[in-house]
Parts: C-alpha cells; sequence; structure tokens
C-alpha cells in the first residue's frame, strides 16, 4: 500500500505514541518534509510580526539571523513527538532498534549515521517489530 503525502501526516499524529511498530520510508520522508515547510512558514510569520523568543545569527553578515518566535515554538512542540515517534519505527522497520537515535549525541557522525538508516530500504519480510510494509 502506497501511503500520499497527506496519510503520511495523518499516520505520524495518530500513531504518536506507537513506538512499537514500523513505519515506510515514504511515511517517514513525508512527515519529515511537512515538518520542515511548517517551520520555514512558521519561521517566516514569527519574523513578520516580530514575535521573537530567540535569535541566532547565522553567519558573520547581520542580514543572516534566524528569528525563533512562538509560533516555530508551538510548532516544533507539536510535532516532536510524533517525529520522534516516526524516527523510532522508521528504524524498525530496517530491524535496527529505536535506541540508536542516541549515536544523534555525536555530532555530524550520528546525524549522518540516522539518515543513512532513514534511507534505507525496509526488511521485505517479517522482523521483531511487525509484518513487511509494502513500499
Amino acid at each position: 500500500m502506497q501511503i500520499d503525502f497527506i496519510d503520511s501526516i495523518k499516520n505520524a499524529f495518530i500513531k504518536a505514541f506507537d513506538f512499537k511498530t514500523r513505519s515506510s520510508r515514504a511515511e517517514f520522508w513525508y512527515f519529515y518534509l511537512f515538518t520542515i515547510i511548517l517551520g520555514m512558514i512558521s519561521s517566516q510569520i514569527d519574523q513578520y510580526l516580530s514575535l521573537e523568543v530567540a535569535r541566532f545569527v547565522l553567519f558573520s553578515s547581520p542580514n543572516n539571523e534566524m528569528i525563533l518566535g512562538h509560533f516555530w515554538t508551538f510548532i516544533y512542540f507539536l510535532c516532536f513527538i510524533p517525529s520522534f515517534s516516526l524516527y523510532v519505527r522508521r528504524l524498525h522497520d530496517t530491524d535496527k532498534s529505536g535506541w540508536w537515535l542516541l549515536i544523534m549525541l555525536i555530532p555530524f557522525i550520528g546525524f549522518a549515521t540516522i539518515t543513512i538508516f532513514c534511507l534505507l530500504k525496509g526488511d521485505e519480510n517479517r522482523n521483531q517489530y511487525g509484518d513487511s510494509i509494502v513500499q
């Protein structure tokens, strides 16, 4: 069963507290794309309305600032648990434990490792986390 963009968003929120099953690549990456788009839009709204919680200078130039405000903070907390759950379920699809997320504590190496795991094709057969997901 193929999953589309809207269904992946629905599934992420419906299964927000499901840390035991599996998730397909499409479901993971569609929701990842959704959170990036939502984060950029909320950041722009915060900037437009001058709602500032924190300000970061991205480069030495004064025009390269990122403002994190109330909308961005709300979106971040709204999507945090569904995203975390989706990461765990995506790792389960590749027959890896969710504990692998702790590798993210190692700068660069952790992010690269988890990204590679999330790009891998899931197990075609049943694994310890459930039945196969047709991708």
